[in-house]
């Protein structure tokens, strides 16, 4: 491998960088994604009880201390409903104040999601035009040779295209991997999204539910 590499000359040993590069932008984002994942209909039921029992402190706690962006926007939206009783909102107002702050905060969560991903994008698309280049520094290398030695032999020419094409399949190699995994974790951030979504909506059903429930025993 290490032979290949030198016989492609500066080209494929920026290539190989790109490629070093995204592994690991690959492999940090791995490793958020896979802290970040969280059972969130678990975690739901969890705030629920809490919820059913009055007690939003202790929902708040809960969600507090489970990690991953879906406990940590419905952190935010309970702290927010705590801060918006405390001043005696009406529930219209609480509503729209949960929403937002949750809303706002999924803001973040995409950013934090999304970081670093614009290096495998770069990577993806770089790669094969540092491929290229380096084969048309090859060639003309190649065949500026022959012309000085004036000996145009097949084996002379199959061999310094030969050396000039390893930029190209490099490129093309480290731009194919790297696409995939833009890809993949582009899928993965559209997915906490979605479930960040539906995690803060089931949330504000939920207290609206239990704050109708709680007025009801009130006129009872």
């Amino acid at each position: 491998m290490l032979d290949y590499i030198i016989r492609g000359g500066w080209a494929l040993w920026v290539i190989t960088g790109c490629s070093i590069i995204s592994l690991a932008v690959t492999l940090e984002r791995w490793l958020t994604m896979r802290r970040a994942n969280v059972d969130s209909e678990g975690l739901l039921d969890e705030l629920s009880r809490a919820i059913d029992r009055n007690d939003v402190e202790g929902a708040v706690e809960i969600a507090s201390r489970t990690p991953g962006p879906v406990a940590e926007t419905l952190a935010i939206g309970l702290r927010k409903l705590l801060f918006l009783e405390r001043i005696g909102k009406r529930p219209e107002e609480i509503e729209e104040g949960i929403t937002q702050a949750m809303e706002d905060h999924s803001g973040h969560v995409v950013d934090y999601l999304e970081r670093h991903l614009v290096i495998l994008a770069t990577c993806a698309s770089l790669a094969p035009i540092l491929g290229m280049l380096g084969t048309v520094m090859g060639m003309i290398r190649a065949f500026g040779s022959i012309h000085h030695v004036g000996n145009l032999t097949p084996e002379a020419v199959a061999g310094g295209i030969s050396e000039a094409l390893l930029c190209t399949a490099g490129g093309l190699i480290v731009a194919a991997l790297s696409t995939v995994e833009y890809n993949y974790f582009v899928s993965r951030v559209n997915r906490f999204v979605l479930q960040v979504q539906a995690a803060g909506t089931a949330l504000v059903e939920k207290v609206l539910h239990a704050q109708s429930q709680s007025r009801a025993r009130e006129r009872v």
